[in-house]
């Protein structure tokens, strides 16, 4: 398995929304042949860290940057980070959808990254992501990434989403 849970037990709604991550193409069936996005969940140790309900409902990830994550700078890429608050952000959305409101994840309208600071490879980053609110319709998400060592915020994410589940047939 690709991306690690920790080693202590997850509870049901961390387990579903861990079971989500997986089905993002960054676990199981990671390989050289199956590779989604260009993102490794091995080379970067990505790690489920942890999962809540809420108020408001949050995902929390670890990984440390990889060298094919950076720029030729050797900080993490601009293209990169947008993709993985992407990914990562529609885990918890998934784990609080239900039928017919984002069951299927649905599809980005909006991704707005801020850089604050460089990520260096080899930092060992939290990746926390919130669903600020959810409708029948539209999503929003918050992503933030912060270095582990000192807590440092260095970049910060709003993920707007529209639900593509098709209509309930009405009787």
């Amino acid at each position: 398995m690709s991306v690690l849970a920790p080693s202590r037990p997850l509870d049901e709604f961390e387990q579903l929304v861990y079971e989500y991550t997986l089905r993002m193409g960054l676990g199981e069936d990671s390989d050289e042949n199956n590779k989604y996005w260009g993102i490794d969940a091995k080379s970067c140790n990505l790690r489920f860290e942890s999962a809540t309900k809420g108020p408001p409902p949050q995902v929390s990830y670890l990984l440390t940057i990889p060298q094919n994550l950076c720029n030729y700078m050797g900080n993490l890429h601009g293209g990169c980070t947008a993709t993985l608050i992407d990914i990562l952000s529609t885990t918890i959305l998934l784990g609080m959808s239900r039928p017919g409101v984002f069951a299927l994840g649905g599809v980005s309208r909006h991704l707005k990254t801020t850089y604050l600071r460089p990520v260096p490879q080899g930092t060992e980053v939290r990746l926390t992501c919130t669903l600020v609110q959810m409708g029948k319709r539209l999503a929003f998400l918050r992503a933030d990434i912060s270095r582990v060592d000192n807590g440092d915020i260095c970049v910060l994410g709003e993920h707007e989403k529209a639900n593509t589940d098709p209509a309930e047939e009405k009787l």
